[in-house]
């Protein structure tokens, strides 16, 4: 019986549409550093921007830092005698409570890994599962929902959500450079690898070494992330299981509940043998219906944002609109058009569209909200609204109301003083603009 069960294996991934290359594919230390791609991964660093490492080094500082520094840098590289320094500890809250560690590398090693990751990228792409989406060339998290979207047309009723527990620090570093010794026949690009993972973190003003885990922060990470969890993809395709990932968050698409728990165990038992547990809060068995994955729900066959995701943009919108934050409205007006094109360029795969024109009105009556906080006093009140063509009556009954600056901004008066072309001549952006611009440009 075992020896049938080897033979059907063997059959399934004699049909895999890529398998993983018998021999390394010569990626070496020279192609890393060649000088063209150097330039183009600090432009790509420089691009992302972001913190400075603990050297204090911070990108506009750097193209004089490393004039002075590449050449004793590069000998080390070439040598082998270069060490990366260690990350940066920088904690973070998560949408749903609790804090995400993030390690910020130095923006030197920040380049190297840059550039070692365009170079490993482009040949090890091909080799990963069609159902894998995170981080990788022309896929988003856009084509992981519409997969799971494809699932439910074709009769998929349930889901096996599975959230992998602290995954990124708990990566087994040997079975991790086991896969990247498929790919990589120089020794000193292993190396050097491996000492990016065991560079440890500095927090607090004390150093930690690093055995297990990727840090989250720096350009290698996520490559190497989709490198660990390509097994898990083999082993899913193998059983013939419908699924797509992103990152360390996946979904398994079933047709009952059963086989839902069946698979959930199975794929526990393997991840077991990762040494990657399951987060079993997060993890479970539901409906379609039911589930919520990377910000989005499913209603039918439909896609909607999740009422979290909702939540989280209405909580960002009121730390924006808050009427304490004294700042000058050209700055207020900038970072809401930025947060309110970022999250609909996101959000905006949803094609529910009923709850924007309220999301509008109450955007701006926190924003007429903030006006009166700023001429909080009677007079001011009175001769602003004046200027805006507000009857005399009228503005004299908001400057001389206790009443407060939220209840004020509902009022005729304000609505007709600080009306919606006003507001947008200034600089207001329109949800419900950015939801028809993303869909019918």
């Amino acid at each position: 019986m075992c020896g049938i069960a080897r033979v059907k294996r063997e059959i399934r991934q004699a049909f895999r549409p890529v398998a993983w290359p018998q021999q390394n594919l010569c990626i070496m230390l020279e192609e890393i550093l060649n000088p063209e791609n150097l330039h183009r991964a600090w432009q790509h660093v420089r691009q992302n921007k972001g913190a400075a490492g603990i050297d204090g080094i911070r990108l506009e500082d750097y193209p004089a830092w490393a004039k002075a520094h590449w050449r004793s840098i590069r000998r080390g590289l070439e040598a082998g005698y270069y060490v990366p320094q260690p990350v940066r500890r920088v904690n973070i809250p998560k949408p749903d409570g609790g804090m995400r560690q993030l390690g910020i590398p130095c923006v030197n090693d920040r380049v190297i890994q840059q550039a070692i990751v365009q170079v490993l990228q482009p040949l090890i792409d091909p080799y990963f599962s069609n159902s894998s989406h995170g981080f990788r060339p022309n896929r988003s998290a856009h084509d992981a929902v519409r997969v799971i979207q494809g699932h439910i047309s074709e009769g998929y009723t349930h889901a096996v959500d599975i959230d992998l527990s602290k995954f990124f620090d708990r990566v087994d570093h040997d079975r991790l450079m086991h896969q990247l010794r498929r790919f990589i026949d120089d020794p000193r690009v292993l190396e050097l690898i491996g000492r990016f993972l065991r560079a440890g973190v500095r927090e607090n003003g004390r150093t930690q070494a690093t055995r297990v885990g990727v840090p989250q922060g720096g350009p290698l990470s996520p490559l190497l992330a989709n490198v660990m969890l390509d097994d898990l993809d083999q082993f899913l395709e193998s059983s013939n299981l419908k699924f797509a990932r992103y990152a360390d968050d996946f979904v398994i698409s079933v047709k009952s509940p059963s086989a839902g728990y069946r698979v959930k165990a199975r794929v526990e038992r393997f991840l077991d043998n990762l040494k990657l547990p399951i987060n079993e809060a997060k993890s479970g068995v539901c409906r379609m219906s039911q589930l919520s994955f990377l910000g989005f729900i499913f209603k039918g066959k439909r896609i909607v944002w999740s009422p979290k995701s909702l939540n989280r943009f209405k909580w960002r919108i009121r730390q924006l609109t808050r009427r304490s934050w004294g700042i000058n409205w050209h700055r207020r007006y900038g970072e809401l058009r930025r947060y309110i094109q970022g999250w609909m360029n996101y959000y905006g795969l949803s094609k529910y569209y009923r709850p924007l024109p309220s999301l509008d009105y109450w955007l701006r009556r926190r924003v007429r909200m903030c006006y009166l906080k700023q001429w909080r006093k009677p007079r001011t009140r009175i001769r602003n609204l004046r200027r805006l063509g507000v009857p005399l009556k009228w503005a004299i009954d908001i400057g001389m109301s206790s009443k407060g600056y939220y209840r004020l901004a509902k009022t005729q008066a304000v609505q007709m003083g600080l009306n919606n072309d006003y507001l947008s001549l200034q600089g207001l952006i329109s949800i419900e603009a950015c939801w028809v611009k993303f869909h019918y440009g």
